[in-house]
């Protein structure tokens, strides 16, 4: 008995789109991860600086209330946490800030304010 295979390529290209098909869906996934990285560190630096001038305000007697209080406010406004608040003479202001990304990662951000330094 003489068997011969005939090797056929049929299916070859469901395998192949199945493939191109998952590579793409991971570029995808990958491109959002990162989109949400970058949207809450912009969103992190956002809430430093405005915590930061609304302390160094304080601190110089521009505005009422405690300086990191109002920084805390401002930075709970939104939506993420105050890491430091450094008072330093003349109303310089040191502010640093953490904001939760929803993949299980933090961005952090720094800001100072105050007048210009000498």
């Amino acid at each position: 008995m003489d068997r011969t295979t005939i090797a056929t390529d049929e299916g070859a290209s469901t395998a192949m789109m199945l493939t191109v098909f998952a590579a793409l869906m991971l570029l995808i996934a990958a491109a959002l991860t990162l989109i949400q990285v970058h949207v809450a560190a912009s969103r992190a630096a956002v809430a430093a600086d405005l915590a930061a001038l609304s302390a160094a305000d304080a601190a110089r007697g521009l505005m009422v209330g405690e300086p990191c209080a109002l920084a805390e406010s401002t930075i709970r406004a939104h939506g993420a946490s105050m890491t430091t608040c450094q008072l330093e003479d003349q109303g310089v202001v040191h502010i640093e800030v953490r904001l939760g990304v929803p993949i299980g990662l933090d961005a952090t951000a720094a800001s100072r304010a105050g007048p210009k330094l000498p």
